[in-house]
């Protein structure tokens, strides 16, 4: 079979992760070529298929340049409708879609603005984080109360919602769910061990590092002043 295309990548994105786990379930070739991120994606020849300059990007044999992971994976899915990745139903499908978007709005947004002011790459608020942390707690238990009754999130088989959950989770858990978030968790935690160690992505994802306490916000070192010289005597 011939490559779908090429995907311009980080391996350890959790979006990279979640496209190639597609990729392995649907029985679809994926090319990923040597990318240099901050230089390959400022190219010109790269901007003119991908102006806003963003990975992950997926190139298309036939032609079509997409970007966002979740637009490239649910596309990916689709090529191969025999897969279940979407559901069998369109009722299926839309479930898949709500458990994506919800996924990516309601937990891996916060996951992401709080590492950001953590690594000082966004100024710090501790009333944004507080608040960001229990919002985000709010929708892990929500999806711990809708897997308390099952294993995958639609249906009986693996679907893209679970993919893409998965790698969100496997990303939040180095970060602010900790031990004591967890403990709350238990079949959210299960779910994600299920995902994880399936055959044929359990390279894709690769280990997964929990916490056992939240990342905390440590304000950078302030630079001392230069000491004036002596006056003279």
């Amino acid at each position: 079979m011939a490559p779908v295309g090429k995907l311009y990548c980080v391996p350890t994105m959790r979006q990279t992760k979640t496209i190639r786990s597609v990729c392995a379930l649907a029985g679809l070739e994926l090319e990923i070529p040597e990318y240099k991120h901050f230089s390959d994606n400022q190219q010109p020849e790269f901007l003119a298929k991908f102006p806003h300059g963003k990975i992950p990007a997926f190139e298309g044999a036939n032609g079509l340049n997409l970007t966002e992971g979740a637009s490239i994976a649910r596309y990916l899915a689709d090529l191969a409708p025999n897969s279940g990745l979407l559901g069998s139903t369109p009722e299926d499908a839309a479930l898949v879609d709500q458990w994506v978007h919800f996924a990516e709005s309601e937990i891996a947004v916060q996951t992401q603005t709080v590492l950001g002011m953590l690594s000082n790459s966004t100024p710090y608020s501790k009333g944004i984080h507080t608040f960001l942390a229990e919002r985000q707690m709010r929708s892990l238990i929500t999806l711990e109360t809708h897997l308390s009754t099952r294993t995958f999130l639609v249906g009986e088989r693996i679907t893209l919602a679970d993919i893409t959950v998965a790698s969100i989770l496997q990303r939040t858990v180095t970060v602010t769910a900790d031990a004591a978030v967890r403990a709350k968790l238990i079949n959210t935690v299960r779910f994600l061990e299920t995902i994880v160690h399936q055959p044929k992505l359990e390279a894709i994802f690769g280990p997964t590092e929990y916490i056992e306490k939240a990342l905390q916000y440590v304000p950078p070192k302030k630079e001392k002043a230069p000491t004036a010289p002596a006056a003279p005597k």
